[in-house]
């Protein structure tokens, strides 16, 4: 994977276009004290040209994260489960489960989200772990991106993070299969790997991104491709590389000890600039 492999696939901008026309993103996520993740989502998701961002969080992190993030619509809520609003059904594509470890509603929310999303649905964190516990919420999607790291995909399989590293490959693709999901299955050479048991093993990326909240930065990325590709797998794919790839470029200038995520869109920007 390369630069120009990247932009053969990636759209052009149409000079006509609206804020509509250029990936429609939402995203569920947050939770009391993981403001942040949600946030990294945003960013991912701007680091790839997504042009509309809404967003669905609790109202006790909204305050943070709308005076982080202005561009993005915000969707705050009580948490009183009286369903989801409107725009959900007009969203390109979905992310889900960033920083909800303390929500009080997300496998409510993760059911709806799976049933009702006719788009792709990329699933994170706190989302894998209900996975891990609900077998049956396969059947409700069938275009799910999962992204575990090992620990998560132990979770998901069964087994031990030891067994899974000595037959890695064999077990995503029979794992991505049998489910009907495209995976993510993050770590040093990331495997994609789509429902049909197609797999790309990353060559992008360094130890900087070895840091908690680079997953949630992620997620928006995969998820804001997904809003501007027809294909889900294609779309994790570049958005696993250019994630690796902006890491690479940045650390011609910056440290890998002290790597600030939320400069994605800066690094993006100079990317996209030199197209």
């Amino acid at each position: 994977m390369d630069k120009k492999t990247f932009f053969r696939h990636y759209p052009l901008r149409k000079a006509d276009s609206n804020k509509f026309d250029n990936g429609r993103v939402f995203i569920v996520g947050g939770s009391y004290g993981m403001a942040g993740a949600c946030i990294l989502n945003i960013i991912g998701a701007r680091s790839v040209g997504a042009s509309y961002i809404e967003v669905l969080l609790p109202e006790s992190i909204y305050p943070i994260v709308a005076s982080n993030e202005i561009t993005a619509v915000y969707h705050p809520d009580d948490l009183s489960n009286k369903g989801f609003p409107e725009a959900f059904k007009k969203a390109d594509s979905v992310a889900f489960g960033s920083g909800m470890t303390n929500h009080s509603l997300k496998e409510e929310y993760l059911r709806y989200v799976l049933k009702n999303a006719k788009v792709p649905v990329t699933v994170d964190a706190e989302g894998l772990h209900i996975l891990s516990d609900n077998d049956g919420l396969y059947k409700l999607n069938r275009k799910m991106i999962l992204t575990p790291h090992l620990g998560e995909f132990s979770l998901l399989t069964g087994l031990s993070i030891d067994d899974i590293k000595k037959n890695k490959e064999e077990i995503a693709v029979n794992f991505a299969k049998e489910k009907k999901v495209t995976l993510v299955l993050k770590g040093p050479s990331t495997l994609i790997v789509s429902g049909r048991g197609k797999v790309t093993v990353n060559d992008s990326g360094n130890e900087a991104l070895a840091r908690a909240g680079s997953g949630d930065v992620l997620t928006g990325m995969i998820a804001g491709l997904c809003a501007l590709y027809e294909d889900p797998y294609r779309a994790a794919v570049d958005a696993v590389w250019l994630h690796g790839h902006l890491a690479d470029e940045a650390i011609r200038t910056r440290s890998k000890e002290v790597f600030d995520l939320t400069l994605y869109p800066e690094f993006a920007d100079k990317f996209f600039k030199e197209r």
